[in-house]
């Protein structure tokens, strides 16, 4: 059984960005204001979708890049209304996620659709592309002991254009904050790095799965945290800033120190000037636990998309 393209999971909050993304294709920009309040939104069904965040609502206007940086599902919760669900899921399949069905309801903003991490991960990358998809090639080459390539799987050349280039373009901006100022934070504390680089945590309903997905302009990583029986659940640390960061960022930690990315290539938008995190919203303190995070990466698989 093949977690990464067979195992079907809610997303959480990794799934945003395609709200985001939709906005920005029907003319908002990053700068615009909602205001965090409380939020109620009826269902076909003749229920009422009430999301909230972990911390109580400010009823202070925000800007949507805030919203985003901080993850903000009430935030999250008014731009799905504005924009709808189906253009929500037109632009997640458009991007890369194409296998897995996606319920037309406001809470898939929150990413309550089971998807794989391969279809995000390739859909992270065709944001990182600046809109164009490529399909995912998880084997390159395969060698004998002594290097002898006994065969090789050429990539598709060619790119599918998928989404506007300057929609995606100020999607990366924006999900530039998330690891600049907000829950991603960690990787520039934690990690160091300080490398052009954008992305998303997620946790889903009980903590029962941890996400994150970080794009640079020469990699894609993602990784998925949890169980194969989802009534497991982790508890504080389960969500995605504490369970699944510290695997992408050790994966980007390595890969710049080892120069097999380039530390000094940039996305094709310039980069903003750093902002201090908000108080309470950026990723959770470092538990400085090196052997947890040793045997979490020997548990649970990354999955890695290249650029092309």
């Amino acid at each position: 059984f093949d977690h990464v393209s067979q195992a079907r999971r809610q997303p959480g909050s990794t799934f945003k960005p395609f709200v985001y993304g939709a906005a920005f294709m029907q003319g908002s920009n990053p700068e615009d204001l909602l205001t965090d309040q409380p939020v109620a939104i009826k269902t076909p069904g003749g229920g009422v979708w009430a999301p909230s965040d972990a911390t109580p609502p400010t009823y202070q206007q925000m800007t949507l890049r805030d919203g985003l940086s901080y993850s903000k599902n009430t935030i999250t919760a008014q731009l799905m209304q504005q924009v709808g669900p189906a253009s929500v899921a037109k632009l997640a399949q458009a991007t890369g996620v194409r296998q897995s069905p996606l319920d037309l309801v406001p809470s898939l903003a929150l990413g309550t659709s089971p998807v794989t991490l391969i279809e995000m991960v390739t859909a992270y990358g065709t944001i990182a592309n600046g809109g164009y998809y490529m399909p995912p090639l998880l084997v390159a080459q395969v060698e004998d002991r002594n290097g002898k390539v006994l065969e090789a799987f050429a990539a598709v050349r060619e790119k599918e254009p998928s989404m506007p280039h300057v929609h995606a373009l100020t999607l990366v901006d924006v999900m530039r904050g998330v690891i600049d100022r907000g829950t991603g934070l960690a990787i520039r504390q934690r990690y160091g790095i300080q490398a052009d680089v954008a992305g998303k945590t997620g946790t889903t309903q009980d903590n029962t799965d941890g996400w994150f997905i970080m794009m640079h302009p020469q990699l894609v990583a993602g990784a998925r945290v949890g169980f194969n029986d989802n009534s497991v659940t982790m508890g504080a640390w389960g969500v995605g800033a504490s369970s699944a960061l510290p695997m992408v960022g050790d994966v980007f930690q390595q890969a710049l120190r080892q120069r097999w990315l380039d530390p000094n290539v940039e996305f094709d938008i310039p980069r903003p000037r750093s902002a201090p995190p908000m108080p309470d919203q950026s990723s959770p303190p470092a538990r400085g636990n090196a052997p947890l995070n040793d045997i979490i990466n020997g548990l649970f698989g990354r999955i890695l998309g290249q650029l092309r």
